[in-house]
Formats: structure tokens, sequence, C-alpha cells
């Protein structure tokens, strides 16, 4: 109660209540919004309901995983429309990114930093339009995915690989959060048993389902080429990508096997970096890795979607609060991402912004980072191994 009798703790709170009441507000204008994606799901939802609800959960309906169909039957039965239950399922996940943001930011820079940047990414356009305008589920996936890296982060290792599979679980793009996992274990900074925490929470995640009768070999395929045939077709689905600058290629083959290796290449290239120069691996080299991951992959591979920047949208306002010099980098991927959307957001009008300057303003970004990332190390001194002090013991550590 005393906090209350401080004139600006009270302005404080009342900031940030009105904050929240503008995501709040924000959210509930795009409500009656549908979209084609949107379409895809009520088309699922009959189908469950054709199988008996939610014995349906035990059927191989549509390409996305078992968690995200057991939220759509949990949205189903919500007293209001399906419409409406579905947008408040997927809005209540922004409210988990925001929690996890906040306890990322704040383990390294206080309480009031981690209320700012928890503000932030609630409020940031992308984060607003894709839950409650498009429909769209990136906040579940990148929610846990930034989970994980505040376990790992804090040097809970078999929660944050846990975490980490969550995220994947929801949806693959998880995986770009896996080339941190990878790497700590590498670098010695994760045990490798903590890697039994994926198929433990994996086979978790799939059990209602398969109790239900789903078959093992389906649904542990789900993320296979033939089930989500059709995703990569294109280069590019209006994503800022290093193919935006490829627009109109002919050799489309060969285009999309180089995105792939030099995506290789530069990921282990990060890699070696970090092992080579026994780089040290704290809260902020952590964040650091994790953003630079968020872009460079989704950059470089082929069949990319504007949304699946998400989770880069959301690390590099988290970086800001570790790394402050790169104040302006959540604004240059903010503004490629949102300027993508607007082919979403739009179609065939002027508002339209050229995809190849889009891809440039996130490759600035990019360069940025991977540079600070790059220096840094590059200016330390090769340390000599740690004493095994190891995350990864036990999952109450």
């Amino acid at each position: 109660m005393s906090t209350l009798r401080d004139p600006q703790r009270r302005a404080e709170l009342f900031l940030v209540v009105c904050l929240l009441v503008v995501a709040f507000a924000a959210r509930y204008a795009g409500r009656s919004e549908t979209t084609r994606d949107m379409q895809i799901f009520f088309d699922w939802h009959d189908q469950l309901e054709r199988a008996g609800g939610w014995r349906g959960l035990g059927e191989a309906i549509g390409n996305y995983n078992a968690p995200f169909m057991y939220l759509l039957w949990f949205a189903s039965v919500l007293p209001v429309p399906l419409l409406i239950g579905i947008k408040l399922v997927h809005a209540a996940f922004d409210l988990l990114l925001a929690f996890f943001v906040f306890r990322l930011v704040e383990m390294h820079r206080g309480r009031r930093a981690g209320i700012a940047a928890a503000l932030v990414v609630i409020l940031l356009p992308t984060v607003v339009i894709n839950a409650s305008v498009w429909g769209q589920i990136d906040s579940m996936w990148a929610s846990f995915a930034v989970g994980g890296v505040w376990m790992l982060a804090r040097g809970r290792g078999w929660w944050g690989v846990a975490l980490c599979t969550v995220s994947l679980a929801f949806k693959p793009h998880g995986i770009f959060i896996f080339a941190l996992v990878a790497l700590l274990v590498l670098a010695g900074r994760l045990r490798a048993r903590t890697l039994l925490a994926v198929p433990a929470v994996w086979l978790a995640l799939s059990l209602p389902a398969l109790l239900l009768g789903r078959s093992p070999g389906e649904l542990f395929t789900i993320y296979s080429l033939d089930r989500q045939a059709g995703i990569i077709d294109e280069l590019t689905t209006k994503a800022p990508t290093i193919f935006a600058f490829l627009e109109g290629t002919r050799r489309l083959d060969t285009a999309r096997h180089l995105g792939y290796l030099l995506t290789a290449a530069l990921v282990l290239g990060v890699f070696l970096l970090v092992i080579a120069r026994r780089a040290r691996l704290d809260e902020t080299r952590i964040v650091t890795l994790a953003a630079l991951f968020a872009m460079l992959i989704p950059f470089g591979l082929p069949g990319m979607h504007e949304r699946y920047f998400y989770l880069a949208d959301v690390l590099t306002v988290v970086l800001v609060f570790y790394v402050p010099r790169l104040w302006f980098v959540p604004l240059l991927v903010q503004a490629a991402s949102l300027g993508s959307y607007t082919y979403f957001l739009f179609g065939q009008t002027l508002l339209q912004l050229d995809l190849r300057m889009l891809a440039a303003l996130m490759l600035a970004a990019l360069i940025a980072v991977g540079h600070t990332l790059v220096r840094d190390v590059l200016r330390e001194r090769v340390s000599t191994p740690l004493p095994p002090k190891v995350v990864g013991n036990t999952m109450a550590e």
C-alpha cells in the first residue's frame, strides 16, 4: 500500500493500465475479421464435429500437430461464436508471450524494464495483428520459445529444452530456437542428456491423441515434407527474405537448394566461432544468439511466409534491453515484418511496399546483430575451459 502513496508509482501504474486497455482495444477491433486461414480452422473444426467432437482428436485432421487441435476443440466449446473463441484462445498466448518477455528482461534489468518490455511486445503491430486480426497461432509457439530462452539463460537446462520442445510441438518453426539449444550442447554449456526432454515432452503432448486412437506413425511424422506438401513451393511467400532479391528467377530448385546450404553454412559458422573462441555464454550472449538465429534462419530458408519472423520481432525487442546500442534493430525488423503484412492486410493497393526494400531492412538488422556478436566474441580473450559447472542436472535446478 505504501507504494500507492507515491505519486510517481501511481502515475506509472496508471500508464501501465492505460497501455493494457489500448492493447485490449486493439485486439477487440479485429474480433470480426475472417481470413482464408481462419476458414481453414473452421473446416478442421467441422471435421472434428463430424468425427465426434473431442473424439475427433484421434483422427488425422489438418496438418497442424495435436496440441493445436486440442485448443481448436477447446475454442469450440466456449460459450461464444467459434470465430471469437478461436481468437480468444490465440490472444491468450499473447499474454503468455508477454509474461515470458517480462521474466527474461526482468532477470537482467529489473522489474520496471521487464514491464516495459512486456508492454512493448504486447503492443507490437505484428503481435496484435497476428492473433486478433489474422487469427494465427504464432504467439503459441513463439511464447514457449521465449520461455525456453529464459530458462536456458537462467541455467535451467531441462526446463529450457522442455519449453523449446513445446514450441516445436505447436509448429515446426520452433526449430529456429533449437539452433541455440544445439550450440549450447556443443559448447558444453548444456548437458547432452537434457535432450532427453525432447521425446519425453513430445510424447506427453501427443498422449491424449494417441489414447483416442490417432496413429503414432502419422502423428510423429506430422512435419514430414509429404504432410506439409505445398508449403515451400515458392521461394518466398511475401516474406522479407534473401529470395526477395531473386524474384522472377527460373532456377527455383537450384535457388532453393542454395538457400538451405547457405543457411546451414551460416548457422554452423556461428557455432564454429563461439566454440573455437570458447566464447562466454552468459545471459546477454544467449539472448543475442537467440535473436540472431530467429532472424538468420527464416531469412535464408525458402518457402517462408511473412509471419515467420514473428519470433525475431519479439526477441529483438528483448535484445535491446540486453544490448542497448542495438536500439534500432527491432525498428528495422518490425518495419520489415509489418511491411510484408500489407500484402495480407490491403492486397493489391498502393500501400504495398517493395518486398526487396523490406528484405533489405531485415538484412540490415541481421548484419547489425551478427556484426555485434562477431566483434564482441573476437574481442574476448580465449577463455580456458570452465570447471564442470554445466546446466541441466535436474528439473528443479
